[in-house]
């Protein structure tokens, strides 16, 4: 007896709307995207319960023509699509032709629309996949399209859809991702009869303030390069604006908001040195590239791309956005014209989204108990569920891409701490420094000035004007032994003496690391590390890293390992947790990165290296560090990513004592 059935149609479309009918989310992004794909310039999106009970999307768009109609909710029925050979170049959205067709077979949907050339507009009513008759209506160009009843016909998938604000949520985030990807197209987006958001086609920074406000483009910096095929453009957000999710992060390829963990983890890697542990950048960045360079056709859900050559892609925008981050200014600037109350509550979704990313939030950020009925039980939506996977990340692509950024071929700079200093690593010599033609005394006079600030040459050549330094400068003295306070022109620089000697002391160890001397330190008595035979594995493809950092590390049996010297910088480290951070998350790491294992070593060291608050420093060390934090291209972030340098313009302290208002 034959077991093998062929599935009837309305079985089978059930099942493919699986695929893509999600959620209520599912069949909004679907809409949408063929109303642009329609070259509609302006879309209007309102949901009723979070979708569940109705869905309407109206646009002014080309419209679909009465010949059409029979076809519109067929399975594999597309306008955009051809032959095997479109599939290189797809341009468009939407191109599978199984949106309509898959949102019809688990819903009612009433379809009207109007062509340019058609005198009047026509709408059908389609219910369970059941199209009904045909009949003329009157319609201004364009297509409106109501879903009512999702999932009416099959029970079983409508009893696990979540609560109506949990599906409203993931609606809102994608709405806000369409407005960032398309900031020419006037969308209006209304939830529960209330407009959550409406931008006006008015470009790309008009539309970042009407999803996050005035706090975030207030601090963000405009970005634009290209390198051959690659063409950037967008916004980043300024190292010390960090955010504790990627929730902030979008990237849109050809008007395509996608997910793409090459440009996401490049990115993450420019900030690394300028950022607190635990925050992420913001960034909007568009990213336009040949149809044939990319491939789209990955996923039903269009959020993945892979690209043809993503190690180069990596080392382009690695070194772009450092050498963008190198050549700011990170002077943080006191007005109280920037203190407002912020509304949050349209960044509610995003933040509640981002809270289970990672368990990075902190308490503050999860919803509490009252808020139970509205934001208990966030799950990931898809596209968080794809960045969560940053860990299992190749590792191998940013070794590989640096050396691609490094070349010719990308006209690669060296980061600019490496640029103003030479460091005399071996020898214990006073620094030499250039007349500067400043009112502060630059000599250097007393030990303790050789003591605190090492063997550092002077070798600045940049053409950047000093944040710190220029005739006009004049050095007020010190507050309470901790803020060395400067007068320039008419400001007042607040200097944390702490925050600005760890990070020259970040920069000289990074250096030094940088070179290929590196000083070592024999062990006593040799280290043995015993770990299992997946661990050893990984150590031993990784030993050629280890031993570039100072570790003098070889294999001493199956499944153990020998180490008898260490970098002589990192004094009392301590092997047995620095193995344990290394094989941490181990199946998610494949190549072992230099930079991700010593980072926070090196800050340590740094820091505790630093003077500390309440060391009372003599006016030539002051003068000191001041020469050396004026140096153009010094960042003046510390390790960790607080600021080092914060301004405060005589107007704003006339305010405070009002002399002016």
């Amino acid at each position: 007896m034959s077991r093998i059935n062929v599935l009837t149609k309305d079985v089978y479309n059930k099942i493919a709307a699986g695929e893509v009918v999600e959620k209520p989310a599912s069949v909004v992004k679907e809409l949408v995207e063929n109303s642009i794909d329609a070259g509609a310039t302006s879309i209007t999106i309102e949901i009723l319960d979070g979708g569940i009970k109705q869905i309407k999307v109206s646009d002014n768009g080309c419209g679909i023509s009465r010949d059409d109609y029979d076809k519109v909710f067929l399975a594999h029925a597309t306008s955009k699509v051809k032959s095997v050979e479109d599939l290189a170049s797809i341009g468009t959205l939407g191109f599978r032709g199984e949106a309509l067709s898959s949102i019809a077979s688990v819903s009612k949907i009433t379809l009207s629309s109007k062509t340019a050339d058609d005198e009047e507009g026509y709408q059908v009513v389609c219910e369970g996949g059941e199209m009904g008759e045909i009949s003329p209506i009157g319609a201004t160009t364009g297509t409106y399209m109501v879903i009512s009843d999702l999932f009416y016909n099959i029970p079983a998938r409508k009893k696990f859809l979540r609560k109506p604000k949990l599906e409203e949520n993931d609606i809102t985030n994608y709405i806000s991702r369409l407005i960032l990807a398309n900031p020419d197209i006037s969308i209006k987006y209304i939830a529960d009869n209330k407009i959550v958001y409406h931008s006006f086609g008015t470009g790309l920074y008009d539309a970042i303030y009407t999803i996050y406000g005035k706090l975030i483009v207030d601090n963000i910096l405009d970005v634009k390069f290209e390198r051959g095929d690659f063409k950037f453009s967008g916004y980043i957000g300024k190292p010390s604006f960090s955010k504790a999710n990627r929730t902030y992060q979008t990237l849109i390829i050809n008007g395509r908001y996608v997910i793409n963990q090459t440009i996401s983890t490049a990115i993450n890697r420019a900030y690394e040195n300028f950022m607190m542990k635990g925050g992420f950048p913001f960034f909007v960045l568009n990213l336009e590239i040949p149809l044939d360079k990319v491939d789209v056709n990955v996923h039903p859900n269009k959020l993945e791309v892979k690209f043809e050559d993503s190690n180069s892609l990596f080392g382009i925008v690695y070194s772009e956005i450092l050498n963008i981050l190198y050549n700011i200014n990170n002077t943080k600037t006191i007005s109280s014209e920037d203190i407002e109350e912020v509304d949050k509550s349209k960044l509610k979704v995003l933040d509640n989204i981002g809270s289970n990313y990672n368990n990075i939030d902190s308490q503050e950020n999860k919803p509490s108990s009252k808020d139970n009925d509205e934001i208990i039980e966030v799950t990931l939506t898809k596209e968080v569920e794809y960045e969560s996977n940053k860990k299992q990340v190749e590792v191998e692509e940013f070794n590989k891409s640096l050396e691609i950024a490094k070349s010719e071929n990308f006209n690669y700079k060296e980061p600019a701490p490496f640029r103003p200093f030479e460091y005399k690593i071996a020898q214990n010599t006073r620094p030499q420094m250039e007349d500067n033609n400043t009112q502060v005394d630059m000599k250097l006079d007393t030990e303790d000035s050789n003591q605190i600030y090492g063997d550092i040459t002077n070798t600045t050549n940049s053409q950047q004007e000093s944040v710190l330094f220029n005739d006009e400068i004049n050095v007020i003295g010190s507050l309470f032994n901790t803020y060395i306070l400067v007068e320039k022109d008419d400001k007042m620089l607040v200097i944390d003496q702490h925050a600005g000697h760890e990070r020259l002391l970040f920069d000289k160890f990074n250096a030094e690391l940088e070179s290929k001397n590196i000083a070592v330190q024999p062990l006593m008595i040799p280290y043995i590390l015993d770990i299992n035979y997946t661990e050893a594995s990984f150590i031993s493809n990784n030993i050629d890293v280890l031993i570039s950092m100072g570790i003098d590390i070889e294999a001493f049996g199956d499944s153990s390992f020998k180490i008898s010297t260490v970098p002589l910088l990192f004094d009392n480290l301590d092997l047995d947790k620095f193995f344990d951070e290394i094989l941490t998350n181990l199946d998610g790491k494949l190549v072992l990165s230099r930079g991700d294992s010593i980072k926070d070593y090196i800050a340590k060291k740094a820091c505790r290296s630093a003077v500390k608050a309440n060391d009372k420093l003599s006016k030539d060390e002051i003068s000191q560090l001041l020469k050396q934090l004026s140096e153009d291209g010094q960042v003046l972030l510390c390790p960790h990513g607080r600021p080092i340098v914060i301004e405060v313009s005589k107007k704003e302290i006339e305010k405070w004592f009002k002399r002016i208002v």
